[in-house]
């Protein structure tokens, strides 16, 4: 395996600053890349019950095998380590776009393994082969965006590659991010804080080689004709709907979108898990707001999903998925107070999300009388403040009054408020939920339940809302779903959010489609807007590296990606039980809209948990992998380590 890889992983030791390199041909043709590789390297190279802030966790950076290889949207990076964030800790995963997985392979590595603690602030330095130790204490208490720029400045090169810590991450908030140019993810960035690793910073000239850069060409104005199919296909709904659309119609294709996906189809809430009914909705709109505040468009690749955004007396930042729909959260209409928030929390290296959620039980702990503005140094918590979301940016990033508490976890506040505060939690293992409906959703519930990286949602998206199909006169492709559905799963219900039968094959499937993109580094919006999905894959990374895959065979590197990631949490104790989702889900109803009344069946999802682990051959009881499910997956070595631990499942006896 030469195509498509730099050759070499890169290990970082801080505490001694000394510097190793070994093959990616050790793990390469097991793994393939990305985040199987990244899954393999942190079991192997922490140990059980390491925590996030002990020096030996680990830190992995990957790229993908098709990342630097010029195939569209192939400029995914993931990082790997323990989760700070999680109650237990777990392990962690986020993924970014952007140009560092690219430059990183340039420079001849597909991926790193840091470790130790730096005696005092640092940021590495990686050009091609020179690999340097600089020092950061005119860095440490300044935000993303400064370092950043004096970095740059430093090195005298304005195109080097950044991973950076704001203050959040330096101060160990536990939803601290590593930011990638307004890029961030999964709460990791306490991590680096704990190890005085400010950024990372690469340079690579040496480029890389594939099989055929022509059919790499090929390919790409394949998926760039099918781009502009769906634009004109997207504008000419636009216009026979009166609906208004984006001078920028391809940033358009995922902000509208949420418009339509998350409140016409009637899939999300409002207020702190309330229903979808809210007055002044349609205030939030993302299009009218963005015609109003968007620059222009920007992005990783020709997609430009990102849009760059100037609010006076504000400044420029980007403003992505979240922060259009979370102002439902807090009944806030003033999107201008959004937009300050996410631009502080890149700033700062914090996930929006994990601020927003707590302020909105915050805003109905205040509602209830449960906590008065005492209880938030002086700030009253009221819906639709912007300035109550802003003063707790500023209190938890810099860890003052009440913030402090929070910045250990919203767990950590609503125990020092009492048992009335911690009853209106709602959480997995101390992960927030984002503004996305369960109670409506199996599929996305068994998804998120079984996610070893204990993130906020599964990927699950074989489904149609047919509500908002037949308001918008489009009955033919609600009959085309639903044939494919009895063809492909043979049941209709498999595709209705609501129903439980037929789900557990379209969340493996989910998670097959989410790993094989972290694996080839390829951000998965690329082929769904352009209209493709397997074939075209096959096609790029046999482009790359001249190598004929299939879909079965990439498949089971990518059930190898989440075996290793399952196995790490089976090695630190976790079972069954920790494989769940809040119970509010299952008590409280739906109040309001056209789902009103639902919840969740507690038998119908133990059924269905029951039913995906046999598939995946994990024991039913403890739900940990098998023997012969390792041995299956060329995972021998896993195995033998999880018996010595006793995290093997008892052979049952054949009757």
């Amino acid at each position: 395996m030469t195509y498509g890889y730099a050759g070499s992983i890169l290990r970082i030791d801080l505490t001694d600053e000394s510097v190793s390199r070994t093959p990616t041909s050790e793990y390469a043709r097991d793994l393939l890349g990305g985040r199987a590789i990244n899954a393999k390297l942190m079991f192997e190279e922490s140990e059980a019950g390491v925590s996030a802030f002990d020096p030996g966790n680990p830190v992995i950076i990957g790229a993908g095998l098709l990342v630097g290889s010029g195939v569209m949207g192939a400029v995914r990076h993931e990082i790997t380590t323990r989760s700070p964030e999680q109650v237990p800790e777990g392990f962690g995963n986020m993924g970014s776009g952007g140009t560092f997985g690219p430059e990183m392979k340039y420079a001849g590595y597909d991926h790193m393994v840091i470790k130790g603690k730096a005696k005092k602030p640092i940021y590495i330095h990686i050009e091609n082969d020179e690999i340097s130790f600089r020092d950061a204490s005119a860095l440490w208490g300044k935000g993303v965006f400064e370092t950043n720029r004096l970095i740059r400045e430093e090195l005298g090169d304005p195109e080097v590659a950044i991973l950076a810590i704001g203050q959040a991450g330096e101060r160990l908030v536990r939803v601290a991010t590593i930011e990638h140019e307004y890029r961030s993810g999964t709460a990791l960035g306490a991590v680096w804080g704990s190890k005085n690793l400010k950024a990372v910073v690469v340079r690579g000239t040496k480029g890389l080689k594939v099989h055929d850069a022509e059919k790499i060409l090929e390919l790409n104005q394949q998926m760039l004709s099918g781009i502009e199919k769906k634009l004109k296909d997207y504008i000419e709904w636009c216009k026979a709907n009166g609906r208004e659309y984006l001078p920028y119609p391809k940033y358009a294709l995922g902000v509208d979108a949420l418009d339509e996906y998350l409140v016409q189809q009637e899939k999300a809430f409002t207020g702190h898990f309330k229903g979808i009914e809210w007055a002044d909705l349609e205030k939030t709109r993302a299009v009218p707001y963005l015609m109003k505040r968007m620059v222009r468009q920007t992005g990783c690749c020709p997609l430009s999903c990102i849009g760059l955004m100037k609010v006076p007396g504000v400044g420029t930042s980007v403003m992505r998925c979240d922060p259009f729909w979370w102002p439902w959260q807090l009944y806030l209409t003033d999107l201008d107070k959004s937009f300050e928030a996410t631009r502080l929390c890149s700033d700062y290296g914090m996930d929006n999300q994990d601020i927003v959620t707590p302020v909105s039980w915050l805003m109905q702990l205040y509602e209830d009388g449960i906590i008065t503005a005492d209880d938030t140094d002086g700030v009253p918590m009221e819906w639709g403040s912007g300035d109550a979301l802003i003063h707790v940016i500023h209190s938890v990033a810099n860890r003052k009054g009440f913030g402090d508490a929070l910045a250990d976890g919203v767990l950590n506040l609503a125990k020092k408020l009492g048992p009335k505060a911690e009853a209106l939690v709602i959480h997995r293992r101390g992960i927030v939920p984002n503004s996305d409906e369960f109670r409506n959703q199996t599929g996305v519930v068994l998804g998120t339940s079984v996610d070893p990286t204990c993130g906020r949602e599964n990927w699950y998206g074989d489904v149609v809302w047919d509500k908002h199909l037949k308001e918008t006169g489009r009955e033919s492709e609600l009959e085309e779903a639903y044939a494919y559905a009895r063809e492909t799963y043979g049941t209709e219900k498999t595709i209705i959010p609501w129903e439980y039968e037929g789900k557990v094959r379209g969340v493996m499937e989910a998670e097959y489609f989410e790993r094989i993109s972290d694996i080839f580094g390829r951000c998965f919006f690329v082929p769904k807007y352009a209209g493709h999905t397997g074939p075209i894959e096959l096609d790029a990374c046999k482009a790359v590296t001249g190598i004929d895959f299939d879909e079965d065979q990439l498949n089971t590197f990518a059930e190898k990606a989440l075996t290793l990631e399952k196995a790490y949490n089976v090695r630190e104790g976790f079972a069954r039980d920790d494989e769940e989702v809040d119970k509010f889900w299952f008590k409280e109803p739906i109040p309001d809209g056209p789902h009103k009344g639902k919840v969740l069946d507690r038998a119908k999802f133990e059924k269905m948990k029951d039913e995906y682990y046999k598939l995946r051959g994990w024991d039913t009881e403890t739900s940990w992998p098998e023997r012969g499910t390792y041995e299956r997956l060329g995972l021998k070595d896993v195995a033998n380590s999880l018996q010595k631990l006793g995290r093997l499942p008892k052979t049952k006896k054949r009757t």
